[in-house]
């Protein structure tokens, strides 16, 4: 006797199926509307952050975080514009039930058999739903496989640092030692990750190396989250045929490896400008970033003054401090700081001070100004601790000007930053 079907979809599942046009709509344009502003927080957070926090490059990581943004916009845009064909499909049913009647265009046989071969408007109808109905957990999948290898990352370089800081307490520096090979270490376990990602299972239909693979398998599935999307993965990798799959995982692997290349370029940097008359050398360009006054789609740099002409008698000069210069100029001053700021006491405060006017040095046309009387400054607009001078350039002739600020380390001129100003 055959067994009833366990698995029939309730009938309030099958309403929220039948009607859930609606919300996706209404949910998709309100998403879009606030997603096209999440880069640009991303961003300012990531300068941050990378400047002083942590003292690696951490740049792919937030433009992870950027990628998720325009998966998320890229889908909720296809969502929309298929849906908009979708209404005009149904419109049309309304205003012409009979849909398309070859037998009145007068056309020879062989073009009237293309036009019968065309699917009749319910039939795209219908495969517009599904095609809609998906896009939301397809652009759910994506944004949680981009995030869940973030975190994966984020997890392992974590875990490296907190090893490094115990270890360091007798002595031991870890992080020092693996840095250079850190990045080597996490391609290589990218790439046998992604085979079994792309692949759709290759470990795992071997009987020996699943056994190897299986442990593997559920810790790195843990640390990067998969309980959230694995469902989705197995759903289309049982329901879809998988050269189909394949091609569009590999699609997309391409699209992610493109997208962290064009994210991490200068904005300068366009793909598909063929102009000659320009240059990305920092003599030859008025570079914008330097300048408060217009910088707008640059993230401000490290060396900025309010504006490239000056028309009083003083250059404000603002720099914004990052962990790597700051351990150079500590070092140049012979100096280990380990009291936190709120801890210090006002002559620890005056002794970096002093230490800072001494090494990090300021020079305008070639001559060095010898005490360039730094202090301390907050960035109010973008968060950023530096430091701030006045410069006294009431002698200089009009015109054109070079301003460059650098460090003596080892013996070498190490230059922090360089900008042309013009005095009125």
């Amino acid at each position: 006797m055959e067994k009833p079907d366990q698995r029939s979809t309730p009938e309030w599942l099958k309403r929220v199926q039948e009607n859930s046009w609606e919300p996706e709509i209404l949910l998709s344009g309100l998403v879009l509307i606030g997603l096209l502003q999440l880069p640009a927080m991303i961003r300012r957070a990531s300068e941050f952050y990378r400047a002083e926090t942590l003292s690696g490059n951490l740049l792919g990581v937030f433009t992870a975080l950027e990628q998720i943004i325009y998966v998320l916009v890229f889908g909720l845009v296809v969502h929309l514009f298929l849906r908009s064909v979708w209404v005009g499909l149904i419109g049309l049913t309304y205003t012409f039930p009979k849909g398309i009647k070859p037998e009145s265009l007068g056309y020879h046989k062989k073009f009237e058999d293309k036009v019968r071969q065309l699917p009749d408007t319910e039939s795209q109808i219908i495969l517009l739903e599904k095609v809609c109905s998906s896009i939301f957990a397809t652009c759910f999948f994506l944004m949680m496989v981009i995030f869940g290898a973030n975190v994966g990352v984020s997890f392992l370089v974590i875990f490296l640092f907190i090893l490094d800081s115990f270890l360091g307490l007798f002595g031991f520096k870890v992080f020092s030692l693996i840095t250079p090979y850190i990045d080597t270490f996490l391609s290589i376990v990218f790439l046998v990750f992604l085979l079994d990602f792309i692949s759709l299972g290759l470990y795992r239909k071997n009987k020996y190396l699943a056994k190897v693979y299986y442990p593997i398998h559920r810790f790195v599935g843990w640390i990067t989250l998969s309980k959230f999307y694995r469902g989705i993965y197995y759903t289309f990798a049982s329901n879809i045929k998988k050269g189909y799959l394949i091609a569009f995982f590999v699609l997309f692997l391409v699209s992610v490896l493109f997208g962290q290349l064009r994210l991490q370029k200068r904005p300068d940097d366009q793909l598909a400008s063929l102009l000659q008359l320009y240059s990305f050398g920092m003599e030859e360009n008025f570079f914008s970033p330097y300048y408060a006054d217009r910088n707008e789609t640059w993230q401000s740099a490290r060396l900025e003054i309010p504006k490239p002409t000056v028309t009083g008698r003083f250059l404000e000069v603002r720099t914004k401090s990052d962990l790597g210069w700051e351990k150079l100029i500590l070092q140049a001053c012979g100096i280990e700081v380990d009291t936190p700021i709120a801890d210090r006491t006002v002559a620890e405060d005056a002794n970096l001070l002093d230490c800072v006017n001494r090494v990090f040095k300021v020079s305008i046309d070639g001559s060095v100004i010898e005490n360039p009387d730094w202090m301390y400054y907050f960035h109010q607009k973008d968060g950023r601790k530096g430091l701030i001078s006045f410069l006294d350039v009431g002698d200089l002739e009009p015109g054109k000007h070079k301003l460059t600020v650098y460090s003596l380390f080892e013996g070498k001129e190490v230059t922090f930053g360089s900008l042309y100003f013009f005095k009125e």
